[in-house]
């Protein structure tokens, strides 16, 4: 899915070379996806426990490819990605179409890439913002679940 040039996103934290422990919460129904992860911000050498937020998110994909896989990709790496000239949400909406011909095309969506040591990820969504929080992984996990359940 990987399709067309990927546009580097300097966010201030990358997910951690050394294995991030990505969690990915994304619902039924939900408005956003969260997803949790330990990381490292190039600009101070830390390792902070960050937070992914991609609001709006239409669809998600998580775990394979790996770094060693994705590394074929021109331009992909460890970081968060904008996939340009992505095709996705225009096969959802003829999907969509199948049975809802008046189905109108989601311009606001769109394609972002998300890549880990032991995985990756890839959202359809119309933002993406992340922040570092403070205290270990537990602590970020139940804010996340706070955040998450805020929503229903």
């Amino acid at each position: 899915m990987l399709t067309g040039p990927l546009r580097k996103l300097d966010l201030g934290i990358i997910p951690s070379p050394s294995g991030a422990g990505a969690l990915v919460l994304h619902g039924e129904e939900e408005a956003d996806c969260l997803v949790v992860f330990r990381g490292f911000s190039p600009a101070d050498r830390t390792n902070p426990v960050a937070l992914a937020t991609f609001s709006g998110c239409r669809q998600s994909v998580f775990g394979y490819p790996n770094d060693e896989a994705y590394w074929g990709v021109p331009g992909a790496g460890y970081g968060f990605y904008e996939v340009l000239d992505s095709d996705w949400s225009d096969r959802l909406t003829q999907f969509n179409r199948l049975r809802f011909p008046g189905t109108r095309h989601d311009r606001e969506s769109r394609h972002y890439f998300m890549g880990c040591h032991d995985a990756s990820g890839q959202f359809l969504a119309r933002d993406l913002s992340v922040e570092a929080l403070s205290g270990r992984f537990d602590s970020a996990l139940d804010e996340a679940l706070r955040r998450y359940l805020r929503h229903e």
